[in-house]
């Protein structure tokens, strides 16, 4: 069985004059068994009045149309078992179909079947020889068969038509007991032993048998209640019943099959009928039970149902309910919606943060070009200082050049008034105006020196006298030559 995916089902038994639905819930690997809902007397309550408990029991569980699973009881259907050879296991149903009508006493085309490949001992069972594999029968098909009358499923499909009760699946009571049990008997040297089930009711009860390699048996026996000489026959009747059934299947007086007690209570089983008695739940140890309202051994038949519903692919599985008439809609049906409108809000969202995404995108955009530019504004700066000394070269060649033509009258009286603590940096000469540029100890009395000169006329300081590291003042005097001067 697949256990990966949470799922959930229902399985309906509506035995006994009462209508029990029973909600399942796997997760992982957990079964939990979620609500139960009964409606005793159903058909005087009427289909209307159902189908309203019944969805009023789904929206409780959070469920709209899950695969929802009938057990048939086991008088309204037959059971038989076929065996085909391996080639015909590509078209098994052409090969049942060419022998169903030896298989029922009904009318021609009157009836309901579906069938189920049957392997269960998959020869590892049987040690996996091809001998071991023949004297078991393995290298047949066991083909499981269940025939129903038209008439029964179609009044009970219009009953839950009229109600509102969507159904999916018509199985029968057999079936669904056995594919729930039957995979948990644990160990392959059990399962080697067969299973045997017994499960009582109000007026009959049902006996289920299969060893491996043998034909399914299955038979529901009516009983009488009341006193305790009915009583009595009742134990009398289980006991033919079970060493019948151990009679068809042909076990060995050593062999002790499981056999589960399920359903209403029954006469205890004497020990001399060679059997491993165990009750239902102690197949389900780990249960998880939502609901106060169940209890495994009488619901047994609803549980069975819905784990039916739960795994679709159980041992033994039919579908009696036409194709056209079944109904179920996976959760999964609004997933579209859910995700479009998931892109919906997350592109609502995208579009809020547009500014802020597009603002970070054009940061980044810009430090990537910056880091590309980054050489090319290297080499402009570099490019920018060398102009920058080639320009302060070029104004020194300039300076030099007009010091150049300065008359050496001037200069020679320049060299007789300045004191010797004065440095001369630079000259410019102008035709009629002469700057000076230099330091000297103590510059504020250069003035009155060159306004002494016969050469000079209105001596003044072009910037403020300001003073140097190492003492003395850096001066920047511009004088203008008077006229007549050689």
């Amino acid at each position: 069985m697949n256990w990966s995916m949470p799922r959930s089902g229902i399985g309906i038994d509506f035995s006994e004059g009462s209508l029990q639905a029973t909600c399942v819930k796997r997760q992982w690997n957990r079964i939990h068994v979620a609500d139960r809902l009964e409606i005793p007397q159903y058909k005087q309550l009427g289909p209307q009045d159902c189908g309203r408990l019944y969805r009023e029991f789904l929206r409780k569980n959070g469920l709209e149309v899950p695969w929802t699973v009938v057990a048939l009881p086991r008088s309204a259907v037959l059971l038989r078992s076929l065996r085909l050879p391996q080639a015909a296991e590509k078209d098994v149903a052409n090969a049942v179909g060419y022998q169903l009508d030896a298989l029922h006493p009904f009318e021609e085309e009157s009836v309901y079947w579906d069938y189920s490949v049957w392997k269960p001992a998959e020869k590892t069972l049987w040690g996996g020889t091809a001998a071991n594999a023949r004297e078991a029968g393995l290298e047949h098909l066991e083909v499981r068969l269940a025939i129903t009358e038209k008439k029964v499923v179609e009044e009970l499909a219009s009953w839950f038509e009229e109600a509102g009760i969507a159904v999916s699946q018509f199985t029968v009571t057999t079936a669904a007991l056995f594919a729930a049990l039957w995979p948990r008997l644990g160990t392959e040297s059990e399962k080697r032993r067969g299973l045997f089930i017994l499960k009582g009711g109000a007026e009959s009860f049902e006996l289920i048998g299969y060893a491996p390699g043998m034909a399914l048996v299955s038979r529901e026996i009516a009983m009488q209640g009341g006193g305790a000489e009915e009583g009595e026959d009742l134990q009398l009747a289980v006991t033919r019943e079970l060493e019948l059934a151990r009679s068809e299947l042909r076990l060995e007086p050593e062999e002790r099959p499981p056999l589960v007690l399920c359903g209403k209570p029954l006469p205890p089983i004497a020990e001399d009928l060679r059997f491993s008695a165990t009750s239902v739940e102690q197949l389900f140890p780990s249960l998880n039970v939502g609901t106060t309202n169940f209890r495994l051994r009488e619901h047994i038949t609803g549980f069975a149902a819905a784990l039916t519903a739960l795994d679709r692919r159980p041992p033994v599985s039919f579908n009696l309910l036409p194709e056209e008439k079944r109904a179920y809609r996976s959760p999964m049906v609004r997933f579209p919606t859910y995700a479009l409108s998931g892109l919906v809000v997350l592109l609502a969202v995208m579009t809020g943060m547009r500014g802020t995404i597009q603002d970070g995108l054009l940061n980044r955009y810009m430090e990537r070009e910056i880091l590309n530019l980054q050489p090319q504004l290297q080499e402009v700066e570099t490019t920018r200082n060398r102009s920058q000394r080639i320009a302060a070269r070029l104004e020194l060649l300039d300076d030099a050049s007009n010091t150049a033509a300065l008359p050496l009258e001037i200069l020679g009286e320049l060299t007789r008034l300045l004191p010797d603590d004065v440095w001369l940096q630079q000259m410019r000469y102008a035709g009629d105006s002469l700057t000076l540029t230099g330091h000297a100890a103590s510059a504020s009395g250069l003035l009155q020196i060159l306004a002494r000169s016969e050469y000079f006329d209105s001596p003044r300081f072009l910037s403020a006298i300001n003073p140097t590291p190492d003492g003395t003042e850096l001066f920047r005097i511009e004088v203008r030559l008077r006229t007549g001067t050689p």
